[in-house]
């Protein structure tokens, strides 16, 4: 229930509150619950919404999700090899 809460919260404050402090939230997210893959779609629909066109690679459609998914990935790597998160799922 709580993720439920937390993820219409999401997909509110991407409409009211400016792209910094949703990917804020999202963070959040990532270290509150366990395999939030919220975090890939969320970031995808902020892209949709607030990317500018351009020629740089950031902007690519193809490049911005492999970034997200390498950061996820990342994030969840070092998560479980933290000391807090070993304890707690022991």
């Amino acid at each position: 229930m709580k993720r439920a809460i937390f993820d219409i919260i999401l997909f509110i404050s991407i409409y009211i509150f400016p792209w910094w402090v949703t990917v804020l939230l999202l963070l959040i997210g990532i270290f509150i619950f366990d395999s939030f893959y919220e975090f890939m779609i969320f970031n995808v629909v902020i892209f949709a919404l607030y990317s500018a066109s351009g020629d740089r690679v950031i902007s690519s459609l193809v490049f911005f999700p492999i970034i997200i998914i390498t950061i996820y990935a990342v994030i969840q790597y070092i998560k479980n090899n933290m000391i807090i998160y070993k304890n707690k799922t022991q």
